[in-house]
C-alpha cells in the first residue's frame, strides 16, 4: 500500500507500513532486461506516507531503528563526462577523499573500476590486476585488515548459469590516479543454485557480505558470506531471508549501507528503498523491517545508488553514456 502527497518546498519523507521479509527457499527466475519506457512515478517523484493531521509517519526497522530520514527532491549535480562510463551499475564513496565516488561498468568491460568526482568528472580508471570481468555488478566500500577497501561484486548472471562468483577486494587507493591496483579474490556459491544479482553490500563494522538477487518477480533472496572472509578460498553462502519491493518494479539493481550503520538503500529501477537499523544490527535484521520510499529520480536504467561519505544524502546515476550524476540531500 502506498500513500503518496505533496510536500512543499520539494521536500519529501517516505514511509511505508508494510513488513516485507520473509524466509524460506523459494526463488524466482531473474531478469536482465532494461525497464519499460516510462517507468516509475509522475517526474520521479518520492511516494510518502503521512500520518494524522499530515505528519510524516515513522518507520521502526529491526530492533527499534530510527526513523525514516527527511530528504530532498533529487538534484542534477552534472553529467558522466567520460565515454568509458558507459554502463554505470554501482557507486560508493570513497572514505579516505572527499568527494570522491567510485564507480565500475557492467558486463563487457575489462577488469577495471574508476574515481569520478560529484559532478561526474573521471578522475581516474583503476586497472585490478589479479581478477576477471564475467559481469561486474555493483561496488562498495567497506572495512578490511587494510583498514578501507573497495569491493566489487562479479554477482550477475541473467541466464542463471554460472557455477561460481566471486567478489574482488582491492585496498581503498591512496591516491586518485590511474593506476594499478591488485585484488584478493573471495570466490563463493550459492546454496541453492544459481542467482543472478546485482545488488553487493558490506556491513561498515563488521565486514559482513551480503548478496541481494535480482528477480522479475515476487521476494529476492538474501545470502551472507561466512566469517572470517579468506581470500582465495571459496565458501558456500548462507541464505538469511527474503527482502520485496513492496511499490513499483521488483528487481533490485543496487544498494548501499551507511556508512555509520544507520540504514541500508535498496533500489530498483523505479524506487529507493531505505531500512533502518540499529545499533549492533546485521544487514539482514535491517532488511527484515518495513522500509521508507525515498526520493528516486526517473532515470532510463538506474542501476547505482551510494551514500555520501558523510551520510547526509545519497547519489545515483543510471546507464548509458553522459548519464546525469543525482543528489539527494537528507540533513
Amino acid at each position: 500500500m502506498r500513500l503518496v502527497y505533496a510536500f512543499s518546498l520539494t521536500l519529501a519523507l517516505g514511509c511505508t507500513g508494510n513488513g516485507n521479509v520473509t524466509t524460506g527457499t523459494t526463488s524466482t527466475a531473474g531478469s536482465g532486461g532494461a525497464p519499460a519506457s516510462g517507468a516509475g512515478g509522475a517526474g520521479g517523484a518520492a511516494s510518502t506516507s503521512v500520518g494524522a493531521g499530515g505528519a510524516a509517519s515513522t518507520s521502526v526497522g529491526a530492533g527499534g531503528a530510527a526513523a525514516c530520514p527527511m530528504c530532498a527532491a533529487p538534484e542534477i549535480k552534472g553529467k558522466l563526462d567520460d565515454a568509458a562510463l558507459a554502463e554505470i551499475s554501482g557507486i560508493a564513496a570513497s572514505a579516505v577523499h572527499a568527494d570522491v565516488f567510485f564507480v565500475n561498468n557492467d558486463s563487457g568491460d575489462s577488469a577495471r573500476f574508476f574515481a569520478i568526482d560529484g559532478t561526474g568528472h573521471r578522475l581516474a580508471t583503476y586497472k585490478v590486476g589479479g581478477a576477471t570481468a564475467v559481469d561486474w555488478e555493483d561496488i562498495e566500500r567497506g572495512p578490511c585488515p587494510q583498514n578501507s577497501c573497495v569491493y566489487i561484486g562479479d554477482i550477475g548472471d541473467n541466464a542463471e548459469s554460472r557455477v561460481t562468483y566471486t567478489v574482488y577486494r582491492v585496498p581503498e587507493p591512496a591516491t586518485v590516479a590511474d593506476a594499478t591496483v591488485t585484488a584478493e579474490a573471495l570466490p563463493f556459491t550459492y546454496p541453492d543454485g544459481s542467482h543472478n544479482a546485482e545488488t553487493l553490500l558490506v556491513h561498515p563494522v563488521t565486514g559482513k557480505i551480503v548478496i541481494v538477487t535480482k528477480v522479475s518477480a515476487g521476494a529476492s533472496s538474501i545470502y551472507e558470506f561466512p566469517l572470517p572472509l579468506t581470500p582465495g578460498s571459496s565458501v558456500v553462502l548462507s541464505k538469511v531471508g527474503q527482502v520485496k519491493a513492496n511499490a513499483g518494479d521488483a528487481r533490485f539493481t543496487g544498494g548501499d549501507v551507511h556508512p555509520k550503520g544507520a540504514g541500508v538503500l535498496l533500489r530498483t529501477y523505479t524506487n529507493i528503498f531505505y531500512y533502518a537499523m540499529s545499533k549492533g544490527s546485521s544487514i539482514a535484521e535491517a532488511l527484515a523491517g518495513a522500509p521508507c520510499t525515498l526520493p528516486a529520480p526517473s532515470e532510463p536504467q538506474g542501476e547505482a545508488v551510494g551514500w555520501l561519505s558523510s551520510g547526509s544524502g545519497y547519489v545515483t546515476v543510471s546507464e548509458g553514456v553522459g548519464a546525469n550524476v543525482y543528489r539527494i540531500a537528507c540533513p
